[in-house]
């Protein structure tokens, strides 16, 4: 698990094995999930280019079955950061998951989560070379663009197929423009963690 620090945010990287992002029945289950009416255009201009994503619908991706064994795999990782450290897992409940794709041209506003969850995982299940990198923004604002913000307001994190990457609610970030003609697909996961697992 490696440690990011930027400005002043703290953000957790790890990634997982190929049998995980490359699972076929992961894989297909969630494009078959963005096909359907459960995801919804979020590309409010062509400012940020075409996306979908399946955020605010009824469905959440662990309704899938095929699912679990990510959601088992990235407890564990939170598991092995100090903050969240527990030997209980059941401890943790995910409060909201969905699936998000972007194609060529397309970036994401700035935003952080809501403060009822304690932490969000980002998981990239397939990012085709010329990609985006997840952009840490100091002190950024809702909804601006993150080219709006100059270099040293800006940390880039590049991520792969496979990455994991777990940070606080109120961490503000962004997408940068995705450049390849192919889509990048990631999963995301709102969480939350008993009280008796923080440590004094």
């Amino acid at each position: 698990m490696e440690e990011i620090k930027c400005f002043d945010y703290v953000l957790y990287k790890s990634r997982s094995d190929e049998n995980l992002y490359k699972d076929p029945d992961l894989v297909s289950a969630i494009d078959n999930l963005l096909k359907t009416t459960y995801a919804n255009s979020t590309a409010p201009s062509e400012r940020i280019g075409e996306a979908i994503s399946t955020v605010g619908s009824d469905f959440n991706i662990l309704h899938l079955s095929e699912t679990h064994r990510l959601a088992e795999w990235i407890i564990s990782q939170i598991m092995n950061i100090d903050e969240f450290k527990s030997k209980n897992s059941n401890t943790f409940d995910f409060t909201r998951h969905w699936a998000n794709r972007i194609y060529k041209d397309c970036n994401g506003l700035c935003h952080t989560h809501p403060k009822d969850a304690d932490a969000v995982a980002i998981f990239y299940l397939d990012v085709p070379l010329e990609s985006s990198d997840l952009v840490v923004i100091n002190n950024g604002v809702e909804n601006t663009n993150y080219l709006d913000y100059d270099d040293n307001n800006r940390h880039h994190i590049n991520v792969e197929s496979g990455t994991l990457i777990i940070h606080k609610p109120d961490v503000p970030h962004a997408v940068s423009i995705h450049n390849s003609t192919d889509p990048r697909t990631c999963l995301i996961f709102e969480f939350k963690i008993a009280e008796e697992m923080y440590e004094n």
